[in-house]
């Protein structure tokens, strides 16, 4: 008979366990001469789980096989645990198997191929199914023991770190190893974080540009280049800030885990935790739901911020005359032709300088600010102590940890314990502590409203300035606009602007200075009753609607 060998491995343990693929070929290769059949071909799969059918030699060999006439009258396997370790798969790549004619065959367990063998092979492939399960839970739960103790899991170490030895030794005789700074990535760590959140010599910039700007400077990343999704990832590890978390990705799905099921590990800081939490508030508020498309990276003055006030579409920048005229025009029509919507086609220059001195002149004015810090206070009376119970609960919660890390210093001093003993105990404190803080901290700054420092000449100083800097189409006027405004919308000879009151006044607060994470989402607040920022005549005349 012609037959196929098919090997496998799924980790360089099962190598050194007696399982390595020279000896499963090796062993059928001799059944195979023993039984008279020829080896016509071989199928070798290095680094292959079986509870899944993603491995190539499996596919080529399942391709092999469903050719007519198939090359082969049967597949042999050193085990079945070799071709599959889930019995509905297996069962079911048997079942193709055998529609072409070929056999399944294991070396080490022989069946029949009537209907008692049929239910032995299954009875085998269900036992390796809940051995592989059974095995994974125990190796998981290992290494989340393993992480507890402050111990990396993992062969490579997140960007910005290295793995060292931490003088302990493994249940296999490995060395386990600990989370260090690596100073060169580090640096470039703290890099990114600057520039997404201050800029540098400019206002601030987006994930793709970071990517661009490292990458021109032959900034890479472990050899490779930047890319806006290893940005992201950067600025979304709270490993920088100084805890690493395990365990939080399913495996398979790649779905994250209940936060329960989590393993906080308090690992060396890189980013602070002030620099680190600016960054999370710019990555929520520039996400699709708060910040418009293509916001970030248009160097336009109001792309992302336009709307049609006719169908609600996205205005965006066209050309005309070979570039030399620049005009916003609706989306609708655009993609749809010029019947899709009656909206015109705007002159950007003049749209732009429009904007801009109904911003200055009806916007940053401190009578408008003025009204817009009574209504806030008295929100804030209204709204009372509703988070109290909670920073109450988290404070004592705070108060049992601190307790519980002065006890076992206690007992360290008295000799009662080990030092070495506890240790666990007091990393697992220490990790619950930083997770308390971290919401605390969060809870606060909600309720630190900086209404109290807004006082008439801070008002007029800085609206002053505001007036006087916001007079062209610039990388300035734009991140101010950004900043503080969530959406204008143009129709017929009307401009209307809105925006978020706390992004206006954290501005003022902060000295005219634009606050990291302060951006508004869509939600018009400023014109509740549509009777503070209506365009002037004068305005709505000069915009200049073209067909």
């Amino acid at each position: 008979m012609l037959i196929a060998l098919y090997a496998r491995v799924s980790t360089d343990r099962q190598e050194e366990n007696g399982l390595s693929i020279p000896d499963q070929l090796r062993q059928m290769r001799s059944w195979a001469e023993r039984n008279g059949h020829v080896v016509v071909q071989e199928f070798v799969e290095h680094g292959a789980t079986a509870t899944d059918d993603k491995r190539p030699e499996l596919q080529r060999m399942m391709s092999e096989a469903s050719l007519n006439p198939a090359p082969f009258q049967a597949v042999v396997v050193h085990s079945l645990s070799r071709f599959f370790r889930d019995l509905v798969m297996g069962a079911m790549y048997q079942k193709t198997l055998k529609k072409s004619g070929v056999e399944l065959v294991s070396i080490t367990q022989q069946t029949g191929n009537d209907p008692s063998g049929e239910m032995q092979r299954q009875i085998f492939m269900l036992f390796d199914e809940y051995q592989s399960k059974e095995i994974a839970k125990h190796t998981l739960r290992g290494m989340n023991e393993n992480a507890r103790q402050g111990y990396f899991n993992g062969s490579n170490a997140p960007f910005g770190y290295k793995t060292v030895d931490a003088g302990q030794t493994g249940t296999r005789g490995r060395i386990k190893k600990r989370l260090a700074i690596n100073p060169a990535e580090a640096e470039i760590v703290r890099k990114i974080f600057t520039l997404y959140v201050h800029g540098e010599n400019a206002p601030r910039i987006g994930m793709k540009e970071i990517a661009s700007t490292l990458n021109q400077r032959g900034i890479y990343m472990r050899g490779k280049k930047w890319r806006v999704q290893k940005v992201y990832e950067v600025l979304s590890s709270t490993t920088y800030c100084g805890l690493h978390v395990f365990n939080k990705l399913d495996s398979k799905t790649r779905k994250i885990k209940d936060e329960a099921e989590w393993v906080k590990v308090p690992v060396p800081v890189i980013v602070e935790q002030d620099l680190f939490d600016a960054a999370t508030r710019l990555r929520a508020a520039n996400t699709p739901k708060m910040c418009a498309p293509r916001r970030e990276t248009s160097p336009t003055l109001l792309t992302g911020l336009l709307k049609c006030g006719c169908c609600g579409t996205s205005m965006i920048i066209v050309t005309g005359k070979g570039g030399r005229y620049r005009y916003y025009k609706c989306t609708a029509r655009m993609s749809k032709g010029n019947t899709a919507c009656p909206s015109g086609n705007i002159p950007a220059d003049k749209l732009d300088g429009l904007v801009l001195d109904a911003f200055r002149q009806k916007v940053c004015t401190p009578e408008h600010i003025a009204e817009i810090v009574k209504t806030l206070s008295r929100e804030l009376a209204k709204k009372g102590g509703e988070e109290k119970p909670r920073l109450k609960q988290l404070e004592a919660e705070l108060k049992e940890v601190e307790q519980a890390q002065n006890r076992l210093l206690d007992a360290i001093e008295q000799g009662i314990v080990e030092r070495d003993f506890i240790s666990d105990r007091a990393r697992q404190h220490s990790a619950k502590k930083q997770s308390i803080l971290l919401e605390l901290a969060g809870l606060k700054r909600k309720q630190q409203m900086p209404l109290g420092v807004i006082t008439p000449k801070r008002l007029e100083a800085v609206t002053r300035v505001l007036r006087d800097r916001l007079t062209a189409s610039t990388a300035y006027s734009r991140a101010y606009l950004k900043a503080v405004l969530s959406e204008i919308r143009v129709k017929g000879r009307e401009m209307v602007i809105s925006g978020a009151n706390s992004s206006l006044v954290a501005l003022v607060a902060n000295g005219g200075n634009i606050v990291a994470g302060e951006v508004p989402s869509f939600i018009p607040c400023w014109r509740p009753l549509r009777d503070l920022n209506p365009c002037s005549h004068r305005e709505r005349d000069g915009l200049g609607v073209s067909g």
